[in-house]
């Protein structure tokens, strides 16, 4: 086993003082609550220089309790009045304690850290255990892992210690001493050198009361290795049996159960901004904390979504400006990935611009579904690049807009203007015809089954009836609809010759395609010269009669004898006749 530590230090303090800058250097815009003076410095002691700015401690009715990095460079300390730490630091910003807003931030975090193990375990000190033996493959090893946590930690923009080692109680003691600055090995991996290091550690480590402390001081103990060789039952006696079974389960002589945390059944994450945010740009540094939830609470689920909202809610600015606004993002394939998530909302984010300024953000996920790993394979599957593509359609979706990527689609019918559509790309319905590209296909040549079936039965019911004229109308369409059905699925050559093979068919090579990839978007009538149509020049029949009879179910019906044809410079056409009216129009040009 290997347990990875991730100890928040200044938790009580970072979860109620408000950031100071953005993470794109831009300066934070003063709480519209608590307006900023400008004159305010933390001056520190021994002629350093001026540090700019608040700082900030945690403070109850009469002392410090907790300083930031600021305030101690300024000679504050832990204990000390209210008075005597604003002579030091006239600039000092002290902060109550806020409880319900400090445990939803530790929660937040440990949601976050389950995209990397479902075994996260809440520890004394606001310190969160990560059992990680079994996943050092999946993220590349222990280097690589550490790097990855503490960069999902860093989103929150709280100050961490992260250390490891094989026992629970161990990474937790290592990390512990990394934040006082005790040793200099907080990563241990084997259990044989983990006893070594933990006897180094300061017995005040322990999470003990202050008169143990001061009890082992009295009687000369100041490390874990001290305390392990006092005699057992003076150590039970005093102490209790509780301080030596943590020890057992540091050193990994005793089992250590933990409870883990567990996700919500329903995701639901919000951040109320710590000032008005006026640049869209900005608002991604508050996002990606929720995003990192929304991962960690996808992968603690093993499910993956493929659409999330971003909902704003604005500062009321004006009457006309609305209250909240949405941003809704969405992807061909389902994921749970927080770096692609993040890349997506940036693209949307550059191309929004704000109604009014924005106090809170909310994320809602969208169509979450089951999630599919990959498995590593020596050779690639036909569907990654199906994947591939998606994913670079997407990319350019957010970056260049929605409406400026197109996608074509092949449409179930026979007349070739409704044929092929050309819309507006979108990452779901992309996804839903990957999925099931087959199942239209067939569905014309059911219709056209039940028409002749119909059509049969109605010959026979007319002539049981006696009725020699429906019996006849009946035979005819039959025979149309069985001649229309039979020539859309024979080749050009093959079709019976019509009134049109009257034309001499030329011996000119015939395109590859029977259908040109070049369609007017809307067919061009064509003038007569000689019984031929013209265009430009005037143009020869190539092939024989190609008959399309189609659109009756719709009130869209056409019946058209399509030829491809070619002037005397040897430039290819598909042209078609009307059955009806004989006009003569082009459809579309061969390259």
């Amino acid at each position: 086993m290997l347990w990875i530590a991730v100890t928040l230090p200044l938790l009580s303090l970072e979860a109620v003082k408000p950031p100071a800058l953005f993470p794109d250097g831009s300066p934070a815009q003063p709480n519209r609550f608590e307006p900023r003076e400008r004159d305010e410095t933390c001056a520190p002691r021994g002629g350093e220089d001026v540090t700019e700015g608040r700082c900030y401690a945690l403070a109850d009715h009469a002392h410090i309790l907790l300083q930031d990095v600021d305030a101690l460079r300024a000679g504050v300390q832990v204990g000390h009045s209210r008075s005597y730490a604003l002579a030091l630091a006239p600039g000092l910003k002290l902060l109550a304690a806020d409880i319900p807003r400090e445990t939803q931030a530790f929660e937040a975090i440990a949601l976050a850290l389950l995209a990397y193990t479902p075994k996260v375990s809440l520890a004394d000190a606001h310190t969160l255990l990560l059992e990680v033996g079994s996943g050092l493959r999946l993220f590349g090893g222990l280097r690589t892992l550490l790097s990855r946590v503490s960069a999902t930690v860093a989103v929150f923009g709280y100050t961490a210690r992260i250390a490891c080692a094989p026992t629970a109680w161990g990474a937790w003691l290592l990390a512990q001493a990394r934040v006082s600055r005790q040793g200099r090995r907080w990563h241990v991996m084997k259990e044989t050198s983990l006893a070594r290091v933990l006897d180094r550690l300061a017995v005040s480590l322990l999470p003990v009361t202050q008169a143990h402390r001061d009890a082992f001081a009295h009687v000369g103990c100041g490390t874990l290795a001290d305390l392990r060789q006092l005699p057992r039952s003076g150590v039970v006696r005093r102490f209790g049996s509780g301080i030596l079974d943590l020890l057992a389960q540091a050193y990994g002589t005793r089992p250590d159960p933990r409870e883990s945390f567990r996700a919500p059944a329903s995701f639901h994450a919000q951040l109320e901004l710590p000032s008005r945010v006026e640049n869209a740009d900005a608002l991604l540094f508050a996002a990606r904390r929720l995003i990192v939830q929304l991962a960690g609470w996808l992968s603690a689920h093993h499910a993956a979504l493929s659409v999330y909202t971003l909902l704003l809610e604005h500062e009321l600015a004006s009457r006309h400006a609305p209250k909240t606004s949405s941003l809704r993002v969405a992807w061909a394939i389902p994921s749970r990935d927080a770096e692609h998530l993040i890349w997506l909302l940036r693209e949307k984010l550059n191309q929004t611009v704000l109604v009014a300024p924005v106090i809170e953000l909310k994320l809602v996920a969208d169509q979450i579904g089951d999630y599919a790993g990959q498995s590593d394979t020596l050779f690639p599957m036909p569907e990654s690049d199906g994947e591939s593509i998606a994913r670079l359609l997407e990319r350019l979706s957010a970056r260049l807009g929605p409406e400026n990527v197109l996608q074509m689609s092949v449409q179930d019918d026979h007349r070739p203007e409704r044929a092929m559509l050309v819309e507006a790309y979108e990452a779901q319905a992309f996804s839903r015809k990957k999925r099931a590209p087959a199942k239209a296909k067939g569905k014309g040549k059911a219709d056209k089954t039940w028409l002749t079936d119909e059509l049969k039965r109605a010959a026979t019911e007319g002539e049981q009836a006696g009725d020699d004229a429906a019996a006849q109308e009946a035979q005819a369409l039959h025979a149309t609809a069985t001649t229309a059905t039979t020539q859309d699925n024979l080749p050009p050559a093959a079709q019976p010759p019509t009134a049109q093979t009257s034309l001499d068919l030329p011996d000119s090579a015939l395109p590859s395609q029977p259908r040109p990839v070049w369609m007017l978007d809307k067919p061009l009538r064509l003038m007569m010269r000689d019984q031929r149509p013209i265009y430009r020049r005037p143009l020869k029949m190539l092939t024989r009669t190609e008959r399309i009879e189609a659109g009756w179910w719709d009130g869209n019906r056409v019946e058209r004898d399509y030829y491809v044809a070619a002037d005397d410079r040897g430039y290819m056409f598909w042209v078609y006749r009307e059955r009806i009216s004989g006009e003569w129009y082009l459809q579309g040009l061969f390259g």
